[in-house]
């Protein structure tokens, strides 16, 4: 929830690591995500698409149009400001991004599952080498500097920068339907010691010398955060849950994690909502943070008692 979390604010040094670091999550969701869609993609299995493609359009489409309701209650009733115009959530709709923007993430995640489905329709076997050459074309305009985003400003006007996020996120996307096509977090189970020790050294690096330039102007951009993410994967893969043996740690941890695509979806309008009332949240403190997870948790565990028997669950978990 770094989105509003102050990480300037503290000191800890476990903080300062994931601040340093802390661009790696979104690249690292993308490669995870497409890893384990790449079987169902490359097999053609339309039924696992279609399925995978509800659960994403569900919370994309009405948790929008509920903050939009609210917004407008807020700003009539009690004088606020939040975006509540028809274009606004026009724009929330197609770009993932107005009153509810992480939701951009789930756009790209939609748009490209549709694009690489159709690729591989089309080329079938020869659509790993079209993903290859995408890749490659992609980090060549990168590196290049052009400014292709220019071409679609008088389309997205202000949200030409949608493209850029877009852009930048084929690479991880198709990085983790080649990992999946070839099954490479199996092979790795095999070489334990030798992916920590290698993906480790890759990782830092990178991070020590910046082999590869970085690029201005672009928020996920460049080959070495696709190659540390990779790395990041790796070595979290080498140490799968099943390890955990105590229950009660177990316990713990799915209790944690039951609501993660929920809060995700909805932690952004839930601090703009309730900052006001809490200095820490204003402040964006740490401890703000935690209060605003557990309100968001709590809005999940009781929307899945609500509906966790109806398609709506993929609102809250």
């Amino acid at each position: 929830m770094w989105h509003d979390f102050d990480y300037n604010s503290s000191k800890n040094k476990t903080i300062i690591f994931i601040t340093k670091n802390r661009k790696h999550h979104v690249p690292s969701f993308f490669i995870m995500s497409f890893y384990f869609m790449a079987p169902h993609l490359f097999s053609l299995n339309f039924k696992i698409l279609i399925n995978r493609l509800f659960r994403l359009y569900i919370p994309y489409i009405i948790w929008p149009i509920i903050f939009y309701k609210l917004n407008g209650y807020l700003n009539r009733h009690y004088h606020k400001n939040f975006p509540d115009s028809n274009e606004e959530l026009k724009m929330q709709l197609l770009t993932g991004k107005r009153f509810d923007f992480p939701l951009w993430f789930q756009c790209d995640l939609i748009n490209l599952t549709i694009l690489f489905f159709v690729i591989i329709f089309i080329f079938r076997k020869l659509s790993v080498y079209i993903f290859e050459i995408i890749i490659i074309l992609v980090y060549a305009v990168e590196y290049s500097g052009y400014k292709y985003t220019n071409i679609l400003k008088k389309y997205l006007w202000n949200d030409a920068w949608r493209i850029t996020f877009l852009f930048n996120s084929i690479p991880h996307t198709i990085s983790g339907l080649l990992l999946g096509f070839h099954k490479m977090l199996d092979i790795i189970q095999k070489h334990k010691i030798r992916t920590f020790i290698l993906s480790f050294l890759i990782y830092n690096i990178i991070a020590d010398y910046n082999i590869f330039r970085n690029i201005k102007g672009s928020m996920y951009p460049g080959l070495n955060l696709n190659i540390q993410s990779i790395c990041l994967v790796f070595i979290f893969s080498i140490f799968p849950s099943h390890y955990i043996t105590n229950k009660y740690i177990q316990k713990l941890i799915n209790i944690i994690t039951s609501y993660t695509a929920g809060i995700f979806y909805i932690h952004v309008p839930i601090h703009k909502y309730l900052k006001d009332y809490s200095y820490n949240m204003r402040k964006r403190t740490f401890k703000g943070m935690i209060q605003e997870y557990l309100i968001c948790y709590f809005i999940c565990f009781v929307g899945m008692l609500i509906f966790g028997k109806t398609p709506l669950r993929h609102m809250f978990s």
